[in-house]
């Protein structure tokens, strides 16, 4: 398979190495306010024309944290719309998730909340750059669930949250943060009650 390049840039820098590991987070269009967008595109905007004056160690400190005010934004806020709080929805996308597990990536833990999604998976030697698997994934379910939904138009926001992690304390924190993401929100008590949560067998 012809080699892809590891870095890209569209609003949002996106750092994929091959046979990586990755946390994702990718919500629905419209989640987050216009207001709210905006500032945090300012914000970042300010990040990106530093760039050149800073270490790469303090540049990658800086955009963690900026996403970091980005998915705490996403998970306290449950903005409209809610299509994922649709059992028949959220049903298409955890089985579009685990469709490609083990083919072209393995899928560790993924949590589907009303607005928006958080997954942590590991790219398989020779599979499609991730991006490419993040637009077929996004492509297919969109066009599913609005013909379930009867609406037309756009389903999810295009740009998709994506941080590489590294073994060790890193991924099991993302998997508890992931997986405790509807005890936060207060729809239950323990993390396994949340019928859109999923973790790897491995991992048990």
């Amino acid at each position: 398979m012809k080699q892809h390049k590891p870095f890209y840039e569209r609003n949002l820098p996106h750092f994929q190495p091959e046979n990586g590991t990755f946390f994702l987070t990718y919500r629905l269009f419209g989640s987050i306010p216009m207001a709210i967008i905006k500032e945090f595109k300012e914000r970042y905007g300010k990040i990106k024309h530093s760039r050149q004056t800073l270490s790469s160690r303090r540049f990658q400190r800086l955009n963690a944290a900026y996403f970091q005010r980005f998915d705490s934004f996403l998970d306290k806020e449950l903005n409209e719309p809610y299509w994922l709080k649709d059992e028949r929805i959220a049903k298409i996308v955890y089985d579009s998730l685990l469709f490609n597990d083990s083919k072209q990536y393995d899928l560790w833990s993924f949590s589907i909340m009303p607005n928006h999604v958080h997954a942590l998976l590991t790219l398989k030697e020779l599979s499609h750059p991730l991006y490419s698997i993040l637009q077929r994934h996004k492509i297919f379910t969109a066009n599913r669930c609005n013909q379930m939904l009867q609406r037309t138009g756009q389903f999810w926001e295009h740009e998709t949250y994506d941080h590489v992690v590294r073994r060790g304390d890193e991924f099991g924190n993302i998997v508890n943060y992931i997986l405790n993401n509807p005890v936060k929100a207060g729809f239950v008590k323990h993390w396994s009650e949340w019928k859109w949560n999923y973790i790897s067998p491995s991992l048990l």
